[in-house]
């Protein structure tokens, strides 16, 4: 593994660390303020960040934990990514089905790799992705609330 690809996945564990976390608490207080349904979104929201912020988490902490952990945390954090995606059909018929299809996709394309390396860096590219996606929501309906 060539240093450049430590280095971006090392900046890319870093930039979903903090941005899932506060975008967690955002998201969070805001979803508790709006009250009613919403509430329930937060479980939602939850399982969305769990295998990003796994994997970046261990990443950031390889140095304590070791090679092997975050291996282990690979495997996991498909597994977070696969599971909750298996039950979206029952509740968003299409867009579930969309949703879950690319899950599966993206999971057995990255279990496919053989670097685990290069499977580290396929999920924290996605979940700069994802990550990126959301922080645009926020900031553009933000701006909306305030015009």
């Amino acid at each position: 593994m060539s240093a450049k690809q430590k280095r971006l996945n090392f900046y890319l564990s870093l930039y979903q660390a903090v941005g899932f976390s506060l975008t967690s608490i955002i998201l969070t207080i805001l979803l508790i303020k709006e009250g009613g349904m919403a509430v329930l979104l937060i479980f939602f929201m939850a399982l969305l960040f769990l295998p990003f912020l796994l994997l970046s988490m261990s990443e950031l902490l390889k140095p304590l934990l070791g090679n092997q952990n975050l291996k282990l945390c690979i495997y996991l954090a498909l597994g977070f990514l696969v599971i909750p995606a298996l039950a979206l059909p029952f509740f968003f018929e299409l867009g579930g089905f969309l949703i879950s299809v690319f899950c599966l996709c993206f999971a057995g394309a990255v279990w496919l790799l053989k670097d685990w390396h290069q499977k580290l860096l396929a999920i924290n590219v996605l979940g700069g992705l994802v990550l990126s996606a959301i922080l645009v929501y926020l900031i553009w309906s933000v701006t909306n609330y305030m015009t």
